[in-house]
């Protein structure tokens, strides 16, 4: 499982952020997914028949990019940022390191 994050728009309420989450096999890991993110809106969703996968996009508004980058290292599923000069960032490197990710 692998998800990949990416800021879409600057507002004066906050910063807003998309995040995919691609490669889930089977319904068990899709609930922990779910669970992970309630706090998340679910925006598109998909499933390959061929490899039984879903993908799930999901979308958030956080007060300030410092307070997604304190989520996002936190966060149990590898994650990689894609940075607006189109550079990737992976944001929760102490969690690989230690192999607490899902």
């Amino acid at each position: 499982m692998k998800a990949y994050a990416w800021r879409c728009s600057i507002k004066d309420s906050g910063v807003q952020y998309r995040l995919q989450v691609e490669h889930i096999k089977g319904k068990r890991k899709l609930n922990k997914v779910l669970k992970l993110l309630t706090d998340w809106s679910i925006i598109a969703e998909g499933f390959n028949k061929r490899t039984q996968e879903y993908t799930y996009i999901f979308s958030r508004a956080f007060d300030t990019a410092n307070t997604w980058r304190t989520w996002a290292e936190e966060f149990p599923i590898y994650l990689t940022e894609t940075t607006t000069h189109g550079n990737s960032m992976i944001r929760n490197k102490q969690l690989i390191k230690q192999g607490a990710t899902l």
